[in-house]
């Protein structure tokens, strides 16, 4: 790598990093737009057209805040973890790739020059960003110990046993993925799930297909790694008042949500790229080779359809957030180790035993025969229909509770039909509902 291409890679670096942090303005923007939708009111419609500017008005009003530090806090330790939460988030993002590579369709040209969609492209990207995920834990940790507080304190305890455990899920569920990608590299997951540009013995497939059950295993591990509801009981404020972060405030609380936030974009990445292929776009087998204005650039693989599909899983974390109540801390625990846990492994082991059927080892790839894909993936799919519905059953049966059926109850009601000054004109006697 020359110094103008280390210049490039740079100036990408920073267009990222700002694009990340003024993204994140505009996604707490859209989660208040999206839970007031749901609830049926409006939202923030004050600050800007639309109230588009009310995230920015709120940084600077915490920006204006008093920084207060407990006095018995550990100070250095109290001070740093807001900066690891941050910086372990933003640096997983140096291996994203958003777009297609250098030599391939929808790549960039800087000034004549081929670069690619991403910062930083590691032949283990995979496992830098589970290591940088891991790392993240330590700054609740950090910021509960260094509060010196009983709430912080608890809330830190709770996430430290809540990431220890949906770590093993979210590492597991890509086992699939990789035995189906032969890779750790996520630029070269991407390109297995191309239909024309996939290397021999991938299935040119979206992974979607391929491993149903480990998506949904998989997504469900993220969003407990991004502390998010309903797994958010390093927080739960009802309880906790704000858990791990209750001390703080100011720019440093304000870290802590950008740290949340940037983990949320990441892990939604993860899930873009291993499971609905990146930025290949799903009509690329139809329109390799045609030459139509406009049409054949829009539904061609490109960055675009890596941001589309971004967007419709942050937008899932939004509807998973404002529709489930959290979980109990025994079914949150439960959830894992005797739910999740043995799915995948389960999942693991017919992934391997399918492949090893249809896919000798001994067998050329170039000579694989592309049907066998589709008809491994019609096993997963309902397999995957088989696991979800033996799910629903068991678990309303068993750890999660039995439902109690609905008790209709007479109540006594009483008509109230004109209203003068305030005061209501009783009219008629009390009569009972009956329960039909």
């Amino acid at each position: 790598m020359d110094w103008v291409d280390i210049v490039i890679k740079l100036g990408f670096a920073f267009v990222v990093l700002n694009v990340a942090l003024v993204a994140v303005a505009f996604l707490v923007y859209f989660e208040r737009k999206v839970a007031a939708y749901m609830q049926a009111r409006q939202g923030p419609n004050r600050a800007g057209p639309v109230g588009l500017l009310q995230s920015f008005a709120d940084l600077l009003k915490g920006l204006k805040k008093e920084y207060i530090i407990p006095k018995a806090s550990d100070r250095w330790v109290f001070h740093i973890a807001p900066a690891v939460g941050v910086l372990t988030a933003v640096g997983m993002l140096a291996f994203v790739p958003f777009g297609p590579g250098r030599g391939q369709a929808g790549h960039i040209d800087i000034f004549g020059l081929r670069t690619d969609w991403y910062i930083a492209n590691v032949g283990v990207g995979v496992l830098l960003i589970f290591a940088l995920s891991s790392v993240s834990v330590y700054a609740i940790i950090m910021a509960a110990w260094g509060s010196n507080s009983k709430y912080p304190l608890l809330g830190g305890l709770r996430s430290a046993a809540m990431i220890i455990s949906y770590e093993l899920t979210f590492g597991l569920s890509l086992i699939g993925v990789f035995l189906l990608s032969g890779s750790l590299n996520l630029q070269e997951i991407t390109a297995a799930q191309h239909p024309t540009l996939n290397p021999a013995g991938t299935p040119g497939l979206p992974f979607i297909l391929l491993q149903p059950i480990a998506i949904l295993t998989f997504f469900i591990s993220a969003i407990a790694e991004s502390k998010r509801i309903p797994f958010d009981f390093a927080e739960t404020e009802s309880e906790l008042v704000a858990g791990y972060h209750t001390e703080y405030s100011g720019v440093r609380f304000l870290l802590f949500q950008l740290g949340e936030y940037v983990s949320m974009v990441v892990m939604s990445c993860l899930v873009v790229i291993c499971f609905l292929g990146g930025w290949v776009s799903p009509f690329a087998g139809l329109v390799d080779g045609t030459n139509i204005p406009f049409i054949s650039g829009l539904l061609s693989s490109g960055a675009h359809w890596f941001f589309l599909k971004l967007a419709l899983l942050i937008f899932a974390y939004y509807w998973v957030r404002w529709t489930l109540p959290r979980f109990r801390y025994d079914q949150l625990m439960g959830l894992c180790w005797k739910v999740l846990l043995p799915v995948i492994l389960g999942n693991i082991m017919i992934i391997g035993v399918l492949r090893l059927l249809f896919f000798p080892p001994d067998t050329n790839p170039a000579t694989y025969n592309p049907l066998y894909w589709w008809v491994l993936a019609g096993i997963q799919l309902v397999l995957a229909a088989v696991v979800f519905l033996g799910i629903s059953r068991v678990a309303g049966r068993s750890w999660f509770g039995k439902a109690e059926r609905p008790v209709l109850v007479d109540r006594q009601v009483i008509l109230v039909r004109n209203v003068q000054g305030g005061r209501g004109t009783i009219e008629g006697e009390a009569k009972p509902v009956s329960n039909t």
